[in-house]
């Protein structure tokens, strides 16, 4: 893996509890940590800054699926080799950048993180399945991990991949993308930990929406074509 080839971005809203440890864990891997803040009211651009992340601010906040179609943005203005993104909020663990990038390398345009059922509170379990079911429908490709955030992208997909969702169903639109360009998609293994402090969103309230956006989007897929 080679340091000066690979970029990690973390999309980040009121993140200043955690974003330090994720930043430093990061820098393991790569000199290149991005962080683009999506309007937080909170100390995270200060700690990210102290942290020695190059820190961008979205004017507002825009939502996720805002800040990762900047992140694809950014990659592509920037000729990226391997672009890594993560979560901020210290649920994901940096130290599995490797196995990401590595299937990358490996060939693979889209790489997902793939959380064990056993680590995942039951009802984001039940919640999770019932969207990939939904990406299923959307997309032609089964991707058992449908929400995960921690991916990697070949210089391909991010080049092809242009997403259009400002919310969580980003996610989803990304591996429907990715599979109508006929991508290479693969899913690793990776550890995950929920921490009491970590969620800035209501999981159940974002889990109906982000269902209500993928249903929009099958139905324009089937009906109009689009």
């Amino acid at each position: 893996m080679d340091k000066k080839k690979l970029i990690v971005f973390l999309p980040a809203y009121n993140e200043s509890a955690h974003i330090s440890s994720v930043i430093t864990e990061s820098r393991r891997f790569t000199d290149s940590v991005v962080v683009i803040d999506d309007g937080s009211t909170d100390d995270t651009i200060v700690v990210a800054q102290s942290s020695s992340a190059v820190v961008l601010l979205n004017n507002k906040n825009c939502g996720y699926g805002f800040t990762i179609q900047r992140i694809l943005q950014e990659a592509r203005s920037n000729n990226i080799v391997t672009l890594v993104i993560l979560d901020a909020d210290g649920q994901h663990s940096p130290a599995d950048i490797p196995r990401l990038v590595e299937a990358v390398e490996d060939g693979y345009d889209l790489v997902i993180g793939c959380r064990a059922g056993r680590d995942v509170p039951g009802y984001r379990r039940i919640g999770g399945t019932i969207l990939s079911v939904f990406t299923f429908a959307l997309s032609g490709r089964w991707v058992r991990d449908s929400q995960c955030g921690f991916r990697a992208y070949s210089y391909r997909a991010v080049d092809l991949i242009r997403p259009k969702e400002n919310g969580m169903a980003v996610s989803s639109e990304i591996v429907a993308l990715a599979a109508w360009a006929s991508l290479k998609i693969m899913e690793v293994p990776i550890s995950v930990k929920y921490l009491e402090d970590s969620s800035t969103h209501n999981p159940v309230k974002q889990g109906f929406y982000t269902l209500w956006r993928l249903v929009v989007m099958i139905a324009r897929k089937r009906l109009l074509g689009e």
